[in-house]
């Protein structure tokens, strides 16, 4: 693999869906800071373009992961459908969190344990909070950025410098950044810091969900995922 094909997305989808990601965070810094009270109330509102573009990028990645299980199952061990089937939850799981599991396009009742203990009284993980303990900021924030961290900057040297950390990635079918998700990630990263009020973590969910569904589309072991590199 050349620099330029980790520094330079080279389809054309990924030119746009960059260029759309990276237009609407703009945006966000622009309106958070001319004009608050739309950014809050329309541009990042519940339900809004924001939120939806942020689950369509979750489905997306659902269904790229069970296609792939779909087109590798005769060709990879358990381990590795496994870790297909995994990544599938996870972006099935944050998609079913961003709607509060269909909970406002079917209209059902939240149950007694979410009404007490939800702060938006809404059925949904993320939103959960025990005395001063906020599930989204400890969990879905502090610490979910910290593994995305040593996933974006620290294991892609791991999976080139040690051996036995590239097999064990490539066994359990973990797809790592290119020099490029990385890059807009950390761009995705900064610019937030530049929005007003409180606000932003919905950008840098609709950023971080289109990074990383890019990122599967298109990572740096991109062959372990293809059936060209299978002889049948």
């Amino acid at each position: 693999m050349t620099l330029s094909d980790q520094l330079i997305p080279k389809k054309i989808l990924e030119h746009l869906s960059f260029l759309l990601i990276f237009t609407l965070v703009g945006l966000g810094v622009y309106y958070s800071r001319t004009d608050l009270a739309y950014y809050e109330g329309t541009f990042v509102r519940e339900d809004g373009l924001i939120e939806w573009l942020t689950v369509t990028a979750l489905f997306i990645g659902v269904v790229l992961n069970i296609y792939r299980v779909s087109i590798l199952t005769p060709f990879r061990e358990k381990a590795f459908l496994f870790g297909l089937y995994f990544c599938a939850f996870l972006f099935f799981f944050g998609l079913a969190e961003e709607i509060s599991w269909a909970q406002r396009l079917i209209g059902y009742k939240s149950p007694q344990f979410f009404l007490i203990y939800n702060t938006q009284g809404e059925f949904n993980f993320h939103n959960l909070r025990f005395g001063g303990f906020k599930i989204n900021r400890y969990i879905f924030g502090t610490l979910l950025g910290i593994l995305v961290g040593i996933y974006f900057l620290i294991l892609p040297v791991l999976y080139q410098k040690i051996q036995k950390v590239k097999l064990l990635i490539d066994k359990w079918a973990i797809p790592l950044p290119r020099y490029y998700h990385i890059l807009a990630y950390l761009l995705l990263a900064l610019l937030v810091n530049f929005i007003e009020g409180g606000k932003k973590g919905e950008i840098l969910e609709l950023g971080g969900c289109w990074i990383f569904m890019l990122m599967f589309f298109e990572p740096f072991n991109r062959e372990i995922f293809s059936r060209k590199s299978f002889v049948r």
